[in-house]
């Protein structure tokens, strides 16, 4: 039997209302940006919610871990505004230390799913095969368990007004069950990715990447 039949796969592009959870400032871009670009395109509005500043993210031992944040929150603002725009949120957690901070994190996931109400969210699949980055797992395992529990009144009910549960959309996934085609905003994907210049070095190389 086609599970599908049973529990039909959501129309991401019918998506009005989305939160995209990124680990790092770039990580939407790479896992999803032509995606978002044309859900942005067709109406949608977008959240992004940033788990962390980014502040280990570069090789410049000479730079300190403020100066990098600070130079890619703005990278980040400019790269969502080549997509379309929308509404960013930093949590300000420590680069490649979520794991420490899980319980926190989760709260602050479920908190905002209660605020913003999307119809939609979207993260890293925790499950992928060869996952090496801590913070993509957590903040993807994160995520899942936030939208189970966004409906229930009594699951942590200082954290706002319990809403439906969103429908989920892992980008980076091994086991796809949607294809979008960006073939009209995939430039506007690599026009963002060049827009974190402390990690890519225009033009980015990427490969597989949509």
């Amino acid at each position: 039997m086609d599970l599908s039949a049973i529990l039909p796969i959501p129309d991401l592009m019918a998506a009005k209302n989305l939160i995209v959870f990124s680990p790092h400032p770039d990580d939407n871009e790479v896992g999803a940006g032509g995606t978002i670009a044309k859900l942005i395109d067709h109406g949608c509005q977008v959240t992004y919610v940033i788990a962390t500043s980014g502040q280990a993210g570069s090789e410049d031992g000479q730079m300190s871990p403020d100066e990098l944040a600070a130079i890619r929150k703005k990278e980040q603002q400019a790269a969502l505004e080549i997509l379309g725009g929308g509404r960013l949120i930093f949590l300000d957690y420590p680069d490649t230390q979520l794991k420490k901070y899980e319980e926190a994190l989760g709260r602050d996931i479920i908190r905002v799913i209660r605020d913003i109400r999307p119809d939609f969210v979207m993260a890293p699949d925790p499950w992928l095969p060869y996952e090496a980055h801590p913070d993509h797992r957590t903040l993807g395992h994160q995520v899942s368990t936030g939208v189970i529990m966004a409906p229930f009144a009594l699951a942590q009910p200082d954290l706002g007004t319990p809403v439906p549960s969103p429908a989920i959309a892992y980008y980076g996934s091994a086991w796809p069950n949607t294809v979008i085609d960006v073939t009209e905003t995939f430039d506007r994907k690599i026009q963002a990715l060049s827009a974190h210049q402390s990690q890519f070095s225009p033009p980015p190389q990427f490969a597989s990447i949509f």
